[in-house]
């Protein structure tokens, strides 16, 4: 996943966050105010266990390693 700049993020919670965004967004949750969507989504996180925060480690982690290259 990327940012809007079209960096690789690198981070497993922005990774979530970006993909908590677009869940909104796909299920017609438009006008809604940015914090109000991090506070949302960071509770969320908070919640999650570590195997479900495992793939987005992952993904943090195959960014990072490309970013690297």
């Amino acid at each position: 996943m990327c940012d809007i700049s079209g960096n690789l993020l690198i981070n497993p919670y922005f990774l979530f966050l970006a993909k908590f965004r677009e869940n909104l967004k796909s299920r017609g949750v438009v006008n809604i105010k940015v914090t109000t969507v991090v506070q949302m989504a960071s509770k969320k996180w908070r919640q999650m266990s570590k195997a479900q925060k495992a793939i987005y480690n992952q993904i943090a982690q195959m960014n990072r390693k490309s970013r690297l290259k």
